[in-house]
């Protein structure tokens, strides 16, 4: 490892952060007391973001559809409360959102299991003239930030005219922030999963994956291995989360180690990675340098863990 000083880009101009994903409906366990009671919530990893981004003061828009029924009011009546604009959010007549299960053992990992095929998100960029309008929207944005599992809703048209937008939109001057979060089971093959990140990630300005999961991606030998992959894409700055081991950054002459805060008592891994990015990107945002951002990204995750779902309280300052 070493501490030479740090590739990182100027963010200090961002002033609107759109982040495009999908939220659903969660079922987790009301208590470790009662796993068979389960609350009614609400996430998904770039909105878990999104929350956490809001809360530390960003101007952030949410770019998803929903469709237009009590649940779905009650989402966006929800995320607006935590400081997400909604502008951006198109209700589908007739439809419902996705919705998942979290069951969390006693370590605090997580399984899941789904019902999104019909959720409206997935068709967000399907129809040539939302897509254009969503677009354009997209445009007056400084970063865009998306993540793996975006783009594992939407067919192959969608995908193109997506990757078209962001290649315009970073040619006149907007930086695209991505977290890979791999997850096998939202791909039919692992091949296309491959072919579409490795597209994607030559639009990318900031990495912000995590080890485990594309080296399952990629069959990746390390972290050396991922660093030249993503350099390979030429992506400007890239942090790679590595758990409770903490991050590595990208320095001028290698790796250098970021040590996560130790946790005594982990209760729920949700939304871990999701609030480090956040952290990260809000401490990068104020101007701070890529350690201390981080660092600022470890404490928001350190403080998710100990509780129970994807957006809980953390203290920001």
């Amino acid at each position: 490892m070493t501490m030479d000083s740090e590739i990182l880009l100027d963010l200090s101009t961002v002033g609107q952060v759109g982040v495009i994903g999908e939220c659903m409906l969660e079922l987790s366990e009301f208590s470790a007391d009662s796993p068979d009671l389960k609350k009614l919530s609400f996430g998904g990893d770039t909105l878990n973001t999104a929350v956490y981004l809001a809360r530390s003061g960003a101007n952030v828009h949410y770019f998803t559809a929903v469709g237009d029924d009590t649940h779905s009011r009650w989402m966006i009546r929800q995320w607006q409360r935590a400081g997400v604009q909604c502008d951006h959010v198109v209700q589908v007549a007739g439809r419902v959102p996705g919705l998942y299960m979290i069951d969390t053992d006693p370590e605090g990992e997580r399984s899941f299991c789904y019902w999104r095929e019909h959720s409206p998100a997935r068709e967000l960029f399907e129809k040539h003239g939302q897509a254009d309008q969503i677009f354009k929207a997209l445009a007056q944005f400084d970063l865009i930030y998306l993540s793996g599992v975006t783009l594992s809703l939407y067919s192959d048209t969608a995908l193109e005219r997506l990757l078209v937008f962001l290649t315009t939109f970073r040619q006149e001057g907007g930086l695209v922030a991505f977290d890979g979060n791999y997850r096998p089971q939202g791909w039919a093959r692992k091949s296309r999963a491959q072919s579409v990140y490795t597209r994607f990630y030559r639009q990318v300005d900031i990495a912000l994956p995590t080890l485990e999961d594309e080296v399952a991606l990629f069959d990746l030998a390390d972290a050396t291995a991922l660093f030249e992959l993503l350099g390979h894409f030429e992506v400007a700055e890239i942090v790679v989360k590595q758990g409770g081991q903490g991050c590595l950054l990208q320095v001028e002459g290698g790796l250098q180690a970021v040590p996560a805060i130790v946790v005594d008592d982990v209760i729920d891994t949700t939304g871990a990675g999701d609030s480090f990015n956040a952290g990260y990107l809000s401490a990068r945002l104020n101007g701070e340098p890529g350690v201390v951002a981080a660092q600022n990204g470890h404490r928001y995750a350190a403080q998710v863990v100990c509780q129970r779902g994807a957006i809980v309280p953390i203290k920001i300052g």
